[in-house]
């Protein structure tokens, strides 16, 4: 059977793609198995992945909808520029937690021309890298060579100008090509985008999931996060629920619902 990727190419549909990465969310095997063994009777040749993958989110949520949410963390991560949140302060956070030291949207003058980059982190050693951030809203979209040969090039303009940085990174919500792959490696640069260098990995070790993964949080909502400054589910977890309210204006039993949601999520 024949499936259209978001790229527009044909491929063989493979359940094993779906049963993989339903384990990197946590979903146990029989739910796995329940899942897409439905899908699999819905399957028609020409299906678009866009389609299994709202029929898998659908099936899903109605078995476990926290691990429906786990599993919808890559198209969460796509609503957050829409919903108010820049893709490198959410990268920053991440890192933060992670150990590192960072700074936002820094200006600096290199040796031939001026650079705003998105994020510089330093980590417990001491070690400074520029951080180079590419947000991408729609699937099928990917890291190619030109930026990564971009990020190199402004590392060598920075540390030309009397900068001094030990190396660069180059992060994307979506993954990056064969090519951009290639390059990086050869030149060091380190890749933190989906599935190269770890993305979904950092977020879940230490319960990173963005705000707009909650299923039970509707655009209106999720907007009402975004002005009260809630990034990730896991800030409902730290604060008081007349807090939330306040600054929100939710009611009471929307809250709960919300953070019993979170408490799922990260558990």
């Amino acid at each position: 059977m024949q499936v259209i990727k978001a790229s527009g190419k044909k491929e063989e549909f493979n359940p094993e793609k779906i049963r993989s990465s339903f384990l990197r969310a946590g979903v146990d095997r029989t739910i796995s198995d329940e899942v897409i063994g439905q899908v699999e009777k819905e399957l028609f040749d020409g299906m678009t992945t866009g389609a299994i993958f709202k029929r898998v989110m659908e099936i899903l949520k109605e078995r476990s909808p926290a691990k429906a949410s786990c599993y919808d963390l890559k198209e969460a991560i796509m609503r957050l520029r829409p919903a108010g949140f820049p893709f490198e302060t959410f990268i920053a956070e991440i890192l933060k937690e992670h150990g590192f030291q960072t700074v936002l949207r820094t200006k600096l003058r290199g040796k031939c021309v001026e650079h705003e980059i998105d994020v510089i982190a330093t980590d417990n050693m001491g070690k400074r890298y520029i951080i180079e951030c590419k947000f991408h809203n729609s699937p099928g979209t990917y890291i190619d060579l030109k930026e990564a040969l971009y990020t190199y090039a402004r590392l060598l303009d920075l540390n030309n100008g009397n900068n001094s940085f030990d190396g660069a990174w180059l992060s994307c919500n979506t993954k990056a090509s064969t090519e951009a792959q290639k390059y990086a490696e050869c030149m060091n640069i380190r890749l933190l985008c989906w599935r190269h260098g770890s993305l979904e990995e950092m977020i879940a070790e230490k319960n990173l999931y963005p705000i707009t993964i909650l299923q039970s949080a509707g655009p209106d909502i999720i907007k009402r996060f975004s002005r009260a400054g809630y990034m990730l589910v896991k800030d409902l977890l730290q604060e008081d629920f007349r807090n939330i309210g306040r600054k929100t204006g939710l009611k009471d039993r929307k809250i709960r619902e919300l953070v019993d949601e979170a408490k799922e999520i990260c558990c």
